[in-house]
């Protein structure tokens, strides 16, 4: 029912000051802001409006032009100036990151439009002009087109007998078409995808012959896959990072997404390059009602659990599952997206053995987990911690921190579970970091084992899902 206008609440407090709309630097400039120059400071740009902007300058100490301070403002790009106008330095703020400052423009306002159009011109320009990338050996080279001709093949067949008369189709006709063309596919792909993992892996580790690579991939397979959904969304990574838990459905559900049937074939490919996915959701679950059923002894038992970058939480179903009716479940789902907390609820609100579960769901960051503070008492005492997804970004000594962080939550006798892709030619390496540019730490067994190097007198285990995809370090807590 609509309101009448006497009825419409306005802002309170500080709200009821308007400012005009704020964004993300990283997001309207894709992720290639132009830098911010303040008489002779210069700052990275982190957020603009019409009015003004927001911009970190890495130095220490705060020692620069004191706030008050009229000057001129400068925007640029690879050089080349964007904006010039009078602008006054609001604020100025030194902390662990840098000095942090805020602009506001004088006379005339920031034409935001023009920027990101003019700001993605000079990059387009400019990027033909930087010094290129190592080029990949011809056996690289060959394998691309070898990958090209396979998907272009089928994409040709979709143009020339599908799309003539593909008006005619509805969307579950067009899905059922790109389900078979993708089944018939799937194969050989899978062996492609395989050949891609192994022979990036031969240089994976040497940063310099990895760029080259991936710069080589996005120039020839990358354009041609991004018409599918799952592809695109991994590549330009609309949430602002990779994995987010919209990309994790896509791999759940196995579904045809997009418009044509073009765009639904390559989506399908994507996702059975990507089942993984689902079988990493199926082993955590698997180790996890393990862990229970060894130790319920047929009685009633309640259980607490911790998911640390928990996504979708799909995993719950499965352990309700394989766990017998009277074992309960005191349940933290822990994310930095709230969205994927909303999304998570939602799904266990419809959960065959909902009131088994008991769930606080936590938006917090993982910097938060390892700091010491009263917040962190709600992971005290788990029986496991599980991470299936997260510790894959971490460098190596930022892992062990937080895997030994992890150990002290559990209680004698717990277990803390990690998942982590591995580096072998059955995981995902080639796709995700190739083709996608989703940057993971990629570990074999040994690196595995040494996330747990700094805990004296655990248990340690590594163990692999089926498709041997992923690796999944199991350290138990001596009773």
């Amino acid at each position: 029912m609509s309101k009448s206008y006497e009825h419409l609440p306005g802002a309170s407090g500080k709200a009821r000051f308007f400012r005009p709309a704020r964004y993300e630097a990283s997001e309207i400039f894709s992720g290639n802001a132009p830098r911010l120059i303040f008489e002779d400071e210069v700052f990275e740009l982190e957020n603009i409006s019409l009015r003004g902007a927001g911009a970190i300058a890495r130095r220490r100490g705060d020692d620069g032009i004191a706030p008050g301070a009229k000057g001129v403002l400068r925007l640029t790009q690879q050089g080349r100036e964007l904006f010039l106008g009078a602008a006054r330095k609001a604020r100025s703020a030194y902390g662990s990151g840098g000095t942090s400052a805020g602009f506001e423009l004088e006379a005339n306002s920031f034409d935001l439009d023009w920027l990101i159009r003019e700001n993605a011109s000079v990059l387009a320009r400019e990027a033909g002009r930087a010094e290129p990338a190592l080029e990949p050996d011809i056996a690289y080279k060959t394998f691309c087109a070898d990958v090209a001709a396979y998907v272009g093949g089928y994409l040709l067949r979709i143009q020339k007998f599908v799309a003539p008369i593909e008006d005619k189709l509805d969307d579950e006709e067009r899905g059922d078409i790109a389900r078979d063309l993708a089944s018939a596919a799937e194969t050989e792909w899978l062996d492609l995808v395989q050949e891609g993992n192994r022979l990036t892996a031969e240089i994976h580790e040497d940063k310099q012959q990895r760029i080259g690579y991936k710069s080589y991939t996005e120039r020839t397979v990358s354009q041609m896959l991004l018409n599918g959904p799952g592809w695109a969304r991994c590549y330009y990574k609309p949430a602002g990072y990779p994995g987010d838990y919209k990309i994790m459905n896509y791999g759940y559900e196995q579904r045809p997404e997009g418009e044509t049937v073009a765009q639904k074939f390559l989506h399908l490919l994507g996702m059975s390059a990507s089942r993984p996915i689902i079988t990493r959701m199926e082993m955590v679950a698997s180790l996890v009602a393990d862990y229970a059923n060894a130790r319920s002894s047929g009685g009633d038992a309640e259980f607490a659990i911790t998911s640390v970058g928990c996504g979708p939480a799909r995993e719950l179903e499965d352990i309700l599952d394989e766990t017998p009716e009277n074992v309960r479940w005191r349940v933290n789902l822990v994310d930095q997206e709230p969205a994927a907390l909303d999304y998570a609820y939602e799904r266990i609100a419809t959960m065959k053995g909902r009131d088994r579960l008991n769930v606080t769901g936590l938006n917090i960051s993982f910097r938060e987990m390892l700091r010491p503070s009263a917040d962190n008492a709600a992971f005290a005492n788990n029986d496991v911690i599980y991470s299936s997804g997260f510790v894959d970004y971490l460098n190596p000594l930022l892992a062990q921190r937080f895997v030994k962080r992890l150990y002290d939550f559990v209680k004698p006798g717990g277990q803390v579970v990690i998942g982590n892709v591995n580096n072998l030619p059955t995981g995902m390496m080639w796709p995700l970091e190739y083709v996608t540019d989703w940057s993971l730490y990629f570990r074999n067994e040994n690196e595995m084992r040494a996330m747990a190097g700094e805990i004296p007198g655990a248990k340690v285990s590594v163990v692999s899902d089926p498709m041997q995809a992923v690796f999944f370090l199991v350290v138990e807590k001596p009773l």
